[in-house]
C-alpha cells in the first residue's frame, strides 16, 4: 500500500444558522471523497478556538497529488459540494496542501476523534527526528491520529504543521502535561517559532 503523503486543508467561515447543514454536507461530500478521489483519510469538524471560531473545517489526505487533482474534480460534480457554495452562506477563508513527513503514530484508529490540535511553527528545517522522538508523549496519553509536515502552499507555506486528533480535552490536557516535562520537547520548541496552536472540534 502506498503512503499517505499529502493532507489538503481547508477551513470555511458559516453563518450559524447553516452550521448544522453545512456538517452535514460536508460530511457526504467526505464519503465521495473517498470513494472518487481515492482519499485515504478524512475529517470533519469545527474550529472551536482562535480567530477562525465557528469556521467549518475539513481534512482530507492522499497518496500523492493525483488525488488532489481527483478532488477537485470531484468537488465540480458533487451535489453535496454545490449546496454548501450555493447556499451563500459559507466562505472558502484557506485551502491549503501539506507534505507529510514519516512522523506519526505506531497505529492511527479510524474511530472518530473528539477533538483536534493543530500547530503551526517556523523552523530551520524539517526536524523530522526531534518530532519523532516526541511520538511517544502522544502515544502514552491517548492520541486517536497524528500528521506532521510542511505547508507547501499559502502564505503560511515552508510553516510545519503538526495535526493530533484526541478522544477527549483530558486526553489533550494530559498529552501536554507529558510533554512540558519532557526535555526533548523543551528543545524542540527552543528551535521552533510556534504562530498557531488551536483546537477544532471533530464531528465526522
Amino acid at each position: 500500500m502506498s503512503k499517505a503523503t499529502y493532507t489538503m486543508i481547508t477551513v470555511a467561515s458559516c453563518a450559524s444558522d447553516f452550521l448544522k447543514d453545512a456538517l452535514g454536507h460536508t460530511a457526504a461530500l467526505t464519503e465521495e471523497l473517498r470513494a472518487d478521489a481515492g482519499s485515504v483519510g478524512t475529517r470533519v469538524g469545527v474550529m472551536a478556538t482562535g480567530s477562525e471560531a465557528g469556521s467549518l473545517f475539513l481534512l482530507q489526505t492522499y497518496n500523492d497529488l493525483s488525488g488532489i487533482d481527483a478532488a477537485l474534480s470531484v468537488y465540480d460534480k458533487s451535489k453535496n459540494y454545490r449546496a454548501l457554495i450555493g447556499s451563500g452562506k459559507i466562505s472558502v477563508t484557506l485551502r491549503n496542501i501539506m507534505k507529510l513527513e514519516d512522523v506519526g503514530l505506531a497505529q492511527n484508529s479510524s474511530d472518530v476523534p473528539a477533538y483536534g490540535v493543530a500547530t503551526r511553527m517556523g523552523t530551520q528545517g524539517p526536524m523530522v527526528e526531534e518530532a519523532r522522538a516526541l511520538v511517544p508523549n502522544f502515544e502514552n496519553n491517548g492520541a486517536m491520529f497524528m500528521r506532521y509536515g510542511t505547508l507547501i502552499t499559502g502564505s503560511a507555506a515552508g510553516r510545519r504543521v503538526l495535526l493530533v486528533a484526541y478522544p477527549s480535552m483530558d486526553a489533550i490536557e494530559k498529552t501536554y502535561d507529558s510533554l512540558r516535562d519532557d526535555p526533548k520537547y523543551a528543545a524542540f520548541v527552543a528551535k521552533a517559532e510556534i504562530d498557531f496552536r488551536n483546537i477544532i472540534r471533530i464531528t465526522a
